[in-house]
């Protein structure tokens, strides 16, 4: 396992646990169905996210 994957991982767990704090704070009403949804939506963008800009560059020879 490579170091960047690590570092993916942690930025997607944050990133989910903030989003999932802002929903219950702000809007802790919500469908349930909609709270289901928002989990997974917040996981895939901040792993496509995180992949972008914690991607490290190989040195070639």
């Amino acid at each position: 396992m490579k170091i960047r994957n690590i570092d993916k991982a942690l930025f997607t767990g944050v990133f989910v646990g903030i989003i999932i704090f802002v929903k219950e704070f702000f809007f802790s009403d919500i469908n349930s169905f909609l709270s289901i949804i928002i989990g997974p939506l917040a996981a895939i963008i901040s792993y496509l996210v995180g992949d972008k800009f914690l991607t490290k560059d190989e040195i070639k020879n």
